[in-house]
């Protein structure tokens, strides 16, 4: 299991990083969301989307819809039926993908002999079981996206954004974070866009420095994938083809879209407690699932 690496950030970046640390809340910019999302809840046994105590989001993997809740991973299977995803009913908080693997942060189940909070964990079987990778017991990632071996999450504990180079292993703080969402290149590591303040900044060195992309967008989310950036402004979707100079409208919603997720092979955005899903690079979407069903 690796620990945190004691190669932190230099003293120049730590001064340049020292903003009052208002952000943890607004890595979690899903909240707004899950807040609609979560019209879904009461206290009933966890097998349709409205019947889970909370939802923390909604993320797309390959071709599935996976849903994060305090009572484990769900998969989509119907417009509002979802199916439990392995044994492990881990509360789970930040999530993201490296190739085929899955990466998450939380905390363990009720009853649970695992250490609070989680850390960094990973696996390999999509879901059905889970492996200890770093941080256990020391991290809780609110906020995990990643690409290649790059990963970056948000530790709601102490409210600072980490980085790492080897697909979780060993982790450097970069200072308090300051940002709303991240996408990592698929293609090139160090290399990511993050948002602050609705405005987008480009790092080529994990943010040891950044450059501004203008663009007229005010931009609350973003995804990297091999066909493009993907980006959320007002009601609409938009896609870059490079890297965020200029933007192409794919999409309009009938509401402000909240969450924005992708693989390769499938898009989804929520719309108030409506998730939809597209097949064609965000084109064209189709609700697959609402609330009060």
């Amino acid at each position: 299991m690796g620990g945190v690496s004691t190669d932190l950030m230099t003293k120049e970046n730590e001064e340049e990083m020292k903003t009052p640390s208002r952000n943890i809340a607004k890595m979690r910019f899903v909240v707004f969301v899950i807040a609609t999302l979560t019209a879904f809840t009461n206290q009933a046994s966890a097998d349709t989307l409205d019947s889970v105590s909370h939802i923390h989001h909604v993320k797309v993997v390959e071709n599935k819809v996976l849903v994060l809740t305090h009572e484990g991973l769900f998969d989509l299977v119907g417009k509002n039926n979802m199916k439990l995803v392995g044994n492990d009913k881990i509360d789970l908080m930040g999530f993201t993908t490296l190739s085929k693997a899955l990466f998450a942060s939380g905390h363990p189940a009720q009853g649970s002999k695992m250490p609070n909070p989680i850390g960094l964990v990973k696996s390999i079987d999509g879901g059905l079981s889970w492996k200890a990778i770093s941080l256990v017991g020391k991290v809780d990632f609110h906020f995990l996206e990643g690409a290649g071996s790059d990963l970056y999450g948000a530790d709601s504990q102490s409210e600072k954004l980490m980085y790492s180079a080897d697909s979780g292993k060993t982790w450097k703080y970069l200072g308090p974070n300051t940002f709303t969402d991240i996408a990592v290149s698929p293609e090139m590591p160090a290399m990511a866009i993050a948002i602050k303040n609705s405005e987008l900044l480009l790092t080529k060195n994990a943010f040891k420095s950044t450059t501004k992309i203008k663009n007229s967008l005010k931009i609350t989310q973003i995804e990297w994938r091999k066909s493009g950036l993907y980006a959320l402004s007002g009601s609409s979707l938009y896609k870059s083809t490079n890297s965020g100079k200029t933007w192409i409208k794919q999409s309009a919603f009938k509401g402000t879209p909240g969450i924005l997720s992708a693989s390769d092979q499938l898009m989804l955005v929520t719309v108030g407690s409506d998730i939809y899903t597209s097949t064609n690079s965000g084109k064209n979407f189709k609700k697959v699932a609402q609330s009060g069903l």
